[in-house]
């Protein structure tokens, strides 16, 4: 047995996977608000961290602060270029420092790609497979690339269950997905971007054929997020139910 809980954390990302023995982080924003789902012994056996903005890896600095221990930092695996404007060097510099700090007291760090065989999964642990989707390596440092071209894309099965999360893709990295990928999700969709128009790429949407969309945003923080449009999308794509977790708080299943 285990759970999903995608998280009400206003406009950015957090979710957390319990298996039988195991916690598991997809990005971390105000995870302070959720610490009675962290585990008391304050060992998380691996955290994601789908790209370098702070609305997704601000809870790091929590995690920190209170002395929890990471066995595998996970992260996108973007190279930073001067003047870039896709990520502030404040939030470059922030994150750097955090993942450093892991590093020291032991945690495996590892900055992937998609996974080159789907043979067996990117990482097979305590009850969970995590497949990784994306990002292409091509695209990730491309001439025009930003961070949201190299934001991790990947699919946590967990018994019966599965949840492709998408932080914040960009539509160039979605649409490569959608492309040259044979199973992307089928059961739960974690939505790119906080509901915006840049991140609703439809051919991503209509291959992942999800049956549930989680969409975790909050109106009024930035103009048009969530989109109307986009929100049409996936209700449009998504067999069963549109989740907001502005509307419907936060979300969760058991496995």
């Amino acid at each position: 047995m285990g759970k999903l809980h995608c998280l009400d954390v206003g406009c950015g990302d957090a979710s957390v996977i319990v298996s039988a023995t195991s916690t598991f982080l997809v990005d971390c924003h105000n995870i302070e608000r959720y610490e009675n789902l962290l585990p008391t012994s304050k060992k998380i056996r691996g955290v994601f961290i789908t790209h370098q903005h702070r609305d997704h890896y601000s809870g790091l600095d929590f995690l920190r602060r209170k002395g929890y221990s990471i066995g595998c930092l996970i992260h996108s695996p973007y190279h930073r270029r001067y003047g870039d404007a896709s990520v502030t060097l404040e939030e470059w510099t922030e994150f750097a420092s955090d993942r450093d700090y892991f590093e020291s007291k032991g945690a495996a760090i590892r900055a992937p790609y998609r996974q080159v065989s789907f043979a067996g999964a990117y990482w097979d642990i305590d009850g969970v497979k995590f497949w990784m989707l994306g990002p292409e390596a091509s695209i990730t440092s491309s001439g025009t690339r930003e961070l949201h071209d190299a934001c991790l894309i990947f699919r946590a099965d967990h018994g019966q269950r599965k949840c492709t999360f998408t932080g914040d893709a960009s539509d160039n990295n979605l649409n490569w997905v959608a492309r040259n990928t044979t199973r992307i999700c089928d059961d739960i969709l974690h939505a790119s971007h906080h509901g915006s128009m840049n991140g609703a790429d439809l051919d991503f949407i209509k291959a992942c054929k999800p049956q549930f969309t989680v969409i975790s945003t909050e109106s009024g923080v930035h103009e048009n997020v969530p989109d109307a449009a986009a929100l049409k999308r996936y209700e449009n794509n998504t067999s069963q139910l549109v989740y907001r977790t502005d509307v419907d708080g936060t979300v969760e299943w058991t496995f």
